[in-house]
């Protein structure tokens, strides 16, 4: 998030738009990992994972951070946004990212999948009998 607003600061807007997008999706990766979910790699994923946080942690906005990067990255393409909308863009992710960081260290939350969830949830974990309704103590986890 510093190479972020050093980056905006010196006029990159590219760089500064796609380094938030590296700073979420890191740290989105992180939590994939911990869990043990699959396919981390792609874009995707990444959103299939701040989907789903998002749902389990309903003290941490995810999707709006998650929404905000990923306008940015599309920025690194298309070169359309502003200085000040990256700046919203750089502050929306920074407010998540320590909150996430912090989550890393506890065990996931409780999930019981609904409707809509379930291609995510079997996308994720690689585990095709899970059903809507089925509930995890630990988010569905694969390592927990």
């Amino acid at each position: 998030m510093e190479q972020a607003r050093d980056e905006l600061e010196r006029g990159d807007r590219l760089q500064a738009t796609e380094k938030v997008w590296g700073a979420l999706a890191q740290m989105l990766k992180a939590h994939g990992q911990q869990r043990g979910w699959l396919n981390l790699g792609s874009h995707r994923t990444v959103g299939h994972i701040a989907r789903q946080l998002h749902l389990e942690y309903d003290d941490i906005d995810v999707a709006s951070a998650y929404v905000a990067a990923d306008n940015g990255h599309r920025n690194f393409y298309d070169n359309e946004m502003s200085p000040p909308e990256i700046a919203d863009i750089i502050t929306v992710v920074a407010t998540v990212l320590p909150k996430l960081g912090s989550a890393l260290s506890e065990p996931p939350r409780s999930y019981t999948i609904r409707d809509g969830d379930l291609w995510r949830v079997r996308t994720l974990t690689g585990k095709q009998d899970l059903q809507v309704g089925d509930t995890s103590p630990t988010g569905f986890s694969n390592t927990h």
